[in-house]
C-alpha cells in the first residue's frame, strides 16, 4: 500500500507503533513519520519511554528519517494538523461508549480519510471459551471491566460495511487469533479471538457524517512529545570512492563463496547509507559491468540478478 505516515488512533504505552519503528522489508517506501494519540496521559508518559531511540539507533543510523509525534486527548477531536496514509484502531473502538461509535467512525473515515485503516476488536461470540465470562447467560461479563460492548461477527460486519459504504472504502473482514483447528468432533467454530475490518478507500470526496451520528465539542488534540531518530544524512561518496568501497566489501565476500549475493551486500550499514535503496545497488552493479557480473545463466523471464561474481576488472 506504500504507506509512509501511521496514525495510531488509541496507541496506549506504544506497542504497536514500537513494532512500527522496524525499518519495513520494503524499502522503496518506508514509514518516516508515525503518530499517535491518546486519551491517557500516564499511557502516553510509557510510549514516550518505549519509542524513544536507543543507543542501537545511535550508533546503526537508518537510511530514512523517523519522526514519532503523539498527542494528548480524545480521537474524536478536532483533527490534528498532519498528513497520513493509514490509520490503526486496534482494541479501541470497544472502550468508547456504542453511541459514539459513530463518532469515532467519522474521525477516522471521514476527517483524516486514510487510504488504509484497519479497526479490530474482540469477537464476543469467543468468549464462549472462556467459563468465567458466562457468555450467552444473564450473568455474562466482557473481558475488560472498561469495555463498554463487544461486538459478535455479524455486528461487526454490519457496522464495517455501513462504514465502508457510507464513507467510499471497500473493507476486508478477518478474523484473528485461535480459531479451534483440529477441534474435536462436533465442536463449533465461532471464528477467531479478535476481528479486524481492512478499509482502502475508494473515492477522495469529502463525506459528511451519517444520519444521527451526534459529534459533540471535544478539546483540542494537545501535542505531547515530539521523538526524532537519527538517520544518515550524508551527501554520497564520489563515484570512485564508491567503487571502491563496494570492491572492498565484494573482495572479502568472493574470498569465502565464489558468489557474493545481493543480499550479502545489502546487509552491510555502510552500503545501504550511500545507496539507501535495494533498487538502487542492483541497477548500479548491473551498470558497472566492468568489475561486477550475474553469476550464472539468467533467463530473460527470470527477475534480476540476485547473486553476482567478480569479472576480475
Amino acid at each position: 500500500h506504500k504507506v509512509g505516515r501511521v496514525l495510531e488512533v488509541g496507541c496506549g504505552e506504544g506497542n504497536i507503533l514500537s513494532f512500527l519503528v522496524s525499518p519495513a522489508s520494503d524499502d522503496e517506501h518506508p514509514i518516516t513519520h508515525l503518530y499517535g494519540i491518546d486519551v491517557s496521559a500516564e499511557a502516553l508518559e510509557k510510549a514516550h519511554d518505549q519509542l524513544k531511540p536507543t543507543d542501537h539507533d545511535t550508533w546503526s543510523l537508518r537510511v530514512d528519517e523517523l519522526c514519532i509525534e503523539l498527542f494528548h486527548g480524545s480521537a474524536m477531536a478536532p483533527a490534528a494538523p498532519i498528513a497520513i496514509d493509514a490509520v490503526v484502531c486496534s482494541e479501541v473502538i470497544e472502550h468508547v461508549q456504542e453511541s459514539k461509535v459513530p463518532a469515532l467512525t467519522h474521525a477516522v473515515l471521514g476527517v483524516y480519510r486514510p487510504r488504509l485503516a484497519v479497526f479490530t476488536t474482540p469477537n464476543a461470540e469467543f468468549n464462549v471459551h472462556f467459563p468465567a465470562l458466562c457468555y450467552g447467560t444473564l450473568e455474562a461479563r466482557f473481558r475488560d471491566a472498561d469495555h463498554k460492548f463487544e461486538w459478535t461477527r455479524a455486528e461487526f460486519a454490519q457496522w464495517a460495511q455501513d462504514a465502508a459504504a457510507h464513507y467510499g472504502y471497500q473493507v476486508e473482514l478477518r478474523g484473528i487469533g485461535m480459531t479451534m483447528r483440529n477441534a474435536a468432533e462436533g465442536f463449533e467454530p465461532y471464528g477467531g479471538c479478535s476481528q479486524m475490518a481492512l478499509f482502502t478507500r475508494q473515492s477522495e470526496d469529502p463525506k459528511e457524517p451519517p444520519p444521527g451520528c451526534v459529534l459533540e465539542p471535544c478539546p483540542e488534540l494537545v501535542p505531547y512529545a515530539t521523538i526524532k531518530y537519527p538517520f544518515y544524512a550524508q551527501p554520497p561518496l564520489p563515484d570512485e570512492q564508491l567503487l571502491e568501497l563496494v570492491l572492498g566489501i565484494v573482495r572479502f565476500l568472493v574470498d569465502a563463496q565464489s558468489a557474493f549475493g545481493l543480499a550479502d551486500l545489502w546487509s552491510v550499514l555502510e552500503v545501504r547509507h550511500h545507496f539507501k535503496r535495494r533498487q538502487a545497488l542492483q541497477t548500479w552493479l548491473l551498470g558497472n559491468s566492468r568489475h561486477f557480473a550475474p553469476a550464472g545463466q539468467q533467463e530473460q523471464e527470470q527477475p534480476p540478478a540476485q547473486r553476482y561474481t567478480l569479472t576480475g576488472a
